[in-house]
């Protein structure tokens, strides 16, 4: 557990914000607004992050309980999650995005005028890594302030891609590949060192008990 209110927030943006990278969101939001009007894309953006942010803020309130129903303890999530965002990491620092848009949900998303809820919301801008963190982290809250904390960087998480997107919706020509790789690897770095902690405060849970 985390008692430093400074060290939960900078837990908390550190281990979201890198899985998050919004500037990987581009390629698809583009790819699959191409057809859609400047107006069309910045409602699709803001009802994509609204609804991102509501299901991230839901496992974060609610995924260690459910995990507690299946049975499954928190010390073997945080060694479980924190390999998975090891991998997610690693991707990263290689310039890959922490999102995955398979082939299938592309062309969906290319044949749908309103992608704003699949797959842009779900589950481009909140998908397994992002939950994987969020419940990590509230795994390390040891107060209802800590729980705010979280809430509040979600929601400032979302508002910053809601603001880029909408940025794009306008000037999506003048965005090339650099910066979408110059951050996945700035938040490859970041994510490493967050993951391995993850996993070394699991190890360190499990052998107390």
């Amino acid at each position: 557990m985390i008692d430093s209110l400074w060290s939960y927030t900078l837990l908390a943006a550190g281990s979201l914000v890198p899985v998050l990278n919004p500037f990987a969101i581009i390629p698809p939001f583009v790819a699959m607004t191409g057809d859609n009007t400047v107006a069309e894309r910045k409602a699709m953006a803001r009802r994509a992050a609204l609804i991102a942010a509501g299901v991230l803020t839901a496992f974060a309130l609610l995924g260690l309980r459910i995990l507690g129903f299946f049975g499954v303890s928190q010390a073997a999530f945080q060694i479980a999650g924190g390999l998975v965002l090891v991998r997610v990491a690693f991707e990263l620092l290689q310039g890959g995005g922490a999102l995955k848009v398979t082939p299938e949900e592309r062309a969906e998303g290319t044949l749908k005028n309103d992608i704003s809820v699949s797959p842009l919301a779900i589950p481009i801008l909140c998908g397994p890594g992002s939950i994987t963190a969020a419940i990590l982290v509230s795994g390390e809250a040891s107060t209802a302030v800590h729980l705010a904390v979280l809430v509040a960087t979600i929601g400032l998480a979302y508002a910053g891609i809601f603001v880029l997107l909408r940025f794009v919706s306008e000037h999506s020509h003048r965005l090339g590949d650099t910066p979408i790789k110059v951050s996945s690897r700035l938040m490859g770095l970041i994510l490493v060192a967050v993951s391995v902690q993850f996993v070394l405060e699991g190890i360190r849970t499990a052998a107390l008990f």
